[in-house]
């Protein structure tokens, strides 16, 4: 019986689905490529909502339709760690379990832009100003169960042998590297303007462009990697884990 790669392949294809539709409806269509600068007064940050409510009603609902597709992705990769773990699948979980509990703060920062939207005619200017912070006091602070994704990724490649890795070894590094560097995030709720403010150029320049592109990297190597895997498979080289009985495989000795 065949190893179903294919649905690996449709969970990294997920990853790219992610990037396109959070960036468009949330970034986009609601407001948050770049930020709306903590500086802005109630009053300016009600008149933002009360002119780009119905754009910002859309973005915000289509980001959480399609925010999921992130936990499909983490999903992904397990599936290619799991291959190097065998039945010892303690980073493989962490990452799946990182990815799953990201797509929260994902939803959660999308929920309060949406309640501001929802009533930007009627809430106290305050309040729709309040709801804009949330939103993002949710999204960059919550950066730990991301790291814990991208050290447990990252750590777990590193221990491939074959001669030439699933993952590259820069790419490993870069992922842990990646997952230490988003502790600037917690420097973003003292400050509300210069480069350590939300729209700053570290917190959301350069951190999130780290992220954006490691999720593109990843992706792409995910892609070759599954196609060696695929070649392992046919060859009867590829060690499966546990699960592979679920699948009418019998992992090779």
């Amino acid at each position: 019986m065949n190893y179903p790669f294919q649905y690996w392949r449709l969970c990294f294809a997920s990853g790219l689905v992610f990037l396109a539709t959070y960036f468009g409806f949330w970034g986009i269509l609601g407001s948050c490529v770049p930020p709306l600068p903590a500086t802005l007064t109630a009053a300016e940050m009600a008149s933002h909502f009360q002119d780009n409510r119905s754009q910002m009603i859309l973005g915000m609902v289509g980001a959480m339709t399609f925010a999921p597709t992130y936990m499909m992705w983490g999903l992904g990769i397990t599936k290619v760690m799991e291959t190097l773990e065998g039945n010892n699948r303690i980073l493989s979980t962490l990452q799946l379990w990182g990815a799953g509990l990201t797509v929260i703060p994902v939803l959660m920062c999308c929920v309060f832009i949406l309640t501001g939207a929802y009533r930007a005619d009627t809430l106290e200017p305050s309040l729709i100003q309040m709801m804009y912070d949330m939103s993002w006091l949710t999204i960059s602070p919550c950066y730990s169960v991301t790291t814990m994704q991208m050290i447990a990724m990252g750590a777990c490649f590193l221990t491939d042998k074959r001669p030439t890795p699933l993952i590259p070894k820069w790419l490993c590094w870069y992922s842990i590297w990646g997952g230490f560097m988003f502790v600037a995030e917690d420097i973003m709720p003292f400050f509300k303007h210069g480069v350590f403010a939300r729209n700053g150029l570290l917190n959301f320049w350069i951190e999130y462009s780290i992220y954006f592109f490691y999720m593109l990297f990843v992706t792409y190597y995910l892609y070759k990697a599954v196609a060696r895997l695929e070649q392992e498979h046919k060859a009867g080289t590829l060690v499966f884990p546990r699960d592979a009985i679920a699948y009418g495989v019998t992992p090779n000795a």
